[in-house]
């Protein structure tokens, strides 16, 4: 780290919006300061911009009020007034002032709540496992005790880290603690409530934003397969039609009201695959912070509460239908021969109709990571902290892909067989559906690069602190060569001294990159299988057509004798004078074989022949 002497730009954030703005705007991050005073509970990013060094630094504790009013006061910034405007923070900024209406709206005697469950079973909605070197200490909320977090005290040992599970939907007021609580950057929760944002004048086309904008916030994809007897609602396709709109009604009306409460679970996408199986798809978003003592991976899932507890949406009508959910079957060496122990109530999930895939995980976190071979790197690694997350997915993601596989080889066989009802319809739905998936794996293992990225700042750092004062210089420039190595190279490198399995970091990115080329593979099927339609619809038209021309030439044909007997009855019928003698019956055939000849001769005759001469 350069002498202090040679920091002589200061730039002091307010907030901490303000302060994760200024931390990417440096060119090169340096080590955090020696010393700082007892008394100064201030943050110091300590960096370079260009040849300048530069200290930034944000005022100490962001109350949870204060983290409140700096997101409302982003949302009404405009872009006639600032070169950062918040216009795609204006629909969370009305969220949250929802709940300053509700409890200034609260009858004197009432208790003053909002976002509440009327549930009278217990949820837990925060659930925190801090680290140390020998075990776990483990912590939890449930809905009404928010302030309870925000006192709390306990963390971490001195280097490693704690991972906080956010279950369900939350509260302005929880959304405010947690993120004063651990400096989270607001655009983490924009994201994960997306759905608040509906409107093109609000987002602006803003979302997906660039990767880079936020290298602490990643995404994962859980899906549930339900299965269920034939559901004879009606046709495939206008329930997938319906389904879509109930979908966007739920989205818009359920999640963005306060009728939904603290804890209740939250669906992101829902597709019929056929008329067994219908999909769930449900997020889990990761932020990971740097934190004074170590750091923190802020984990907010959307399996909360039972689903028919939750708002309801298009999936409501299968679970009245008793539809049963598939586990996501994972496997490990020792699965056999070890077990995992709840730290928490698992009644709730265990008395549910439909069992969210991923809603146990927070219960037995710190057994599950000693069950894959995780207890010693977890602690001090946020990638290893991760993982038992990241497998989770990718299990669910071989099981939907494994479906998908087998929907799709059924059409492809229905058109070889030519029965192309709803076909091209169905491939083009699952097409689309794979694309989106498609797109979430890519997002998934440059999350994994990201982690991997981190892990080497972390350990690079804890080498530099235990090297000698003589050899330690400038780290400016270390970490410039660190930010150069690729993700990818990264991750294997990480990886290299443990086995491939799945729950490594180097075996997950390896399963990652085969779902993803799987995923696509799929699609392009899906785009054979349409154009395998289209030409055997195609070549079934041209058999009609020559069909219908083969019956329009035995027509004509019968129109060339019948015509001239037509017209010889037609003669012999006429009122005239050279008729009024009686005329025997065998003239009749003297005009009409002469005629009929006639006519079948011009019928043979070649006139493109004729034209030639």
């Amino acid at each position: 780290m350069p002498d202090a002497e040679e920091y002589i730009i200061g730039w002091i954030c307010a907030i901490v919006t303000e302060y994760a703005t200024a931390q990417e705007v440096l060119d090169n991050e340096h080590e955090a300061p020696e010393s700082v005073p007892a008394n100064d509970t201030s943050d110091y990013t300590l960096g370079s911009i260009g040849e300048q060094n530069v200290v930034v630094a944000v005022l100490p504790y962001v109350t949870p009020e204060n983290y409140k009013r700096a997101i409302i006061s982003l949302s009404r910034r405009y872009s006639s007034t600032s070169a950062f405007p918040g216009n795609n923070y204006a629909d969370i900024g009305e969220w949250m002032l929802q709940e300053r209406s509700l409890l200034s709206s609260a009858k004197p005697g009432e208790a003053a709540t909002s976002f509440a469950s009327k549930s009278e079973q217990s949820h837990d909605l925060v659930v925190v496992y801090n680290s140390d070197e020998k075990e776990w200490d483990v912590q939890h909320y449930n809905q009404g005790q928010h302030e309870a977090l925000s006192a709390a005290t306990s963390g971490p040992a001195e280097g490693f880290g704690q991972i906080v599970f956010i279950r369900g939907f939350i509260s302005p007021s929880w959304m405010s603690v947690i993120g004063s609580k651990y400096n989270i950057d607001p655009e983490f929760f924009r994201r994960h409530m997306d759905f608040l944002s509906p409107s093109i004048d609000r987002h602006a086309y803003s979302i997906p934003s660039l990767a880079s904008s936020s290298n602490n916030i990643f995404r994962l994809c859980v899906n549930t397969l339900l299965h269920r007897d034939d559901f004879g609602r009606q046709d495939l396709q206008s329930q997938r039609l319906d389904e879509s709109t109930e979908l966007r009604t739920y989205k818009a009306q359920q999640l963005g009201s306060t009728r939904v409460c603290c804890g209740d679970s939250l669906v992101r996408e829902y597709s019929t695959v056929c008329s067994r199986f219908s999909v769930i798809e449900q997020w889990i978003s990761l932020c990971f912070m740097k934190r004074d003592r170590g750091w923190a991976v802020i984990a907010w899932m959307d399996q909360g509460r039972p689903l028919e507890k939750s708002p309801p949406g298009p999936w409501t009508c299968h679970l009245e239908s008793k539809a049963t959910p598939l586990p996501v079957l994972q496997h490990h060496p020792k699965m056999a021969f070890r077990t995992t122990n709840n730290r928490l109530d698992p009644d709730a999930n265990a008395s549910a109709e439909v069992q969210q895939s991923g809603v146990i995980l927070p219960l037995q976190y710190d057994s599950l990571i000693a069950l894959v071979d995780l207890a010693r790197r977890a602690p001090q690694d946020p990638l290893s902290m991760c993982i038992p997350l990241f497998a989770h997915a990718a299990f669910s993601e071989v099981q939907f892909l494994n479906l998908m596989e087998s929907r799709i080889q059924t059409q492809m066989n229905a058109i070889v067989k030519g029965v192309l009802t709803d076909t091209l319809g169905t491939l083009q739905y699952f097409s689309n559906i794979l694309n989106r998936h498609a797109q979430q794996l890519q997002d998934s293992i440059a999350a994994l690069c990201k982690l991997a990225e981190r892990r080497s700042h972390l350990l690079n750092e804890v080498k530099v602190e235990g090297l000698p004062p003589k050899s330690a210089g400038p780290t400016g420039s270390s970490v410039g060569k660190r930010r150069q190595i690729p993700g990818i190279e990264t991750v294997q490198k990480c990886g290299s001294n443990s086995s491939d399995g799945s729950f490594t970091a180097k075996g997950l990115l390896n399963d990652y990159e085969q779902l993803c080329a799987r995923c696509i593979d799929l699609s392009k099927m899906c785009t054979r299988g349409m154009t395998l339609a289209m030409n055997k619809a195609t070549i079934e038209e041209s058999s009609k057509a020559i069909e219908q021309s083969e019956r329009l030439k035995k027509l004509t044909l019968l129109a060339t004798f019948f015509i001239p007997l037509s017209f010889s009855s037609s003669l012999f019928s006429m009122n005239i004078d050279l008729l009024e003698q009686r005329v025997k019956f065998w003239w009749f055939f003297v005009l009409c074989i002469p005629i009929t000849l006639l006519a079948y001769i011009l019928y043979l005759w070649d006139f493109s022949a004729m034209r030639q001469f």
